[in-house]
């Protein structure tokens, strides 16, 4: 759904240009996230000049943007959102994007009749409970994990894979969204769970502050000669690393 697109199907009443469209954003304001307010903001505020510039396009409606730095965190995000719904400031949310400050707020909006437009909602709960909690909840994401988790059960039987082990750190990757590598691995145990029953699973979660030597010696207690048959020509086992920067500190490579 793109911007035009969403204000169009918006109601807000006429104001003394013509009928207010009020766009709350909500991202974090640090750069260390992917999706900052300072990294957004510059394609946003572009193209709210060139919507407002454009007569025919949104003809007698004004665009107006209100930010407000969700800090990727679920209490901030709510409470900015509720500040937004209470001053009458929003017709449309855009953002969050963290997923665990997109689901209260994404909860939330469907008694207020206020729609949310998120980069981010990567999470499965985001697509299983669609319909129930996040009716207004439209996801705009280059991807979710549910096309992750159907490419990893169909390579699995491709390659006939019988077990597969998981080595991840809680916090991998965390300038995407907030414990991204923990929501990965989540969706890939349960929908795998469901996809291949018999697919053997085991998963160990590892710490960022870990030393080469450390996950060398992890890698033989929790790995060993268990998974990856090198020999043959179609490995039965996995090792699947996903971990942020924890195994680039090491040469091992998993087949």
């Amino acid at each position: 759904m793109t911007l035009a697109a969403s204000v169009l199907l918006l109601g807000p009443g006429p104001g003394a240009h013509g009928i207010h469209v009020n766009v709350a954003v909500l991202l974090p304001y640090d750069d260390f996230y992917l999706f900052s307010k300072h990294r957004v903001e510059p394609a946003l505020e572009l193209t709210i000049k060139k919507l407002n510039d454009d007569t025919r396009l949104l003809r007698g409606h004004h665009v107006s943007v209100r930010y407000s730095d969700s800090k990727c965190d679920i209490a901030v995000a709510m409470d900015r959102a509720f500040k937004f719904y209470m001053n009458e400031e929003v017709h449309v949310f855009f953002g969050p994007v963290c997923d665990f400050a997109v689901a209260p707020v994404a909860r939330q909006i469907r008694f207020w009749n206020v729609p949310m437009i998120s980069t981010g909602a990567m999470a499965m709960d985001f697509i299983k409970s669609r319909k129930v909690h996040y009716p207004l909840l439209t996801r705009l994401g280059p991807a979710h994990f549910g096309h992750l988790c159907h490419f990893f059960s169909a390579q699995s039987r491709h390659f006939r894979w019988q077990k597969i082990k998981m080595l991840y750190t809680r916090d991998g990757q965390d300038y995407l969204v907030t414990q991204f590598c923990h929501l990965v691995v989540v969706a890939l145990h349960y929908t795998l769970k469901d996809m291949r029953p018999d697919l053997e699973q085991d998963y160990f979660k590892m710490s960022e502050d870990q030393t080469e030597e450390e996950i060398d010696n992890l890698l033989a207690d929790e790995v060993g000669l268990d998974y990856g048959d090198y020999g043959e020509a179609f490995p039965r086992e996995l090792v699947l690393g996903v971990t942020g920067d924890v195994l680039a500190k090491t040469s091992h490579i998993f087949g």
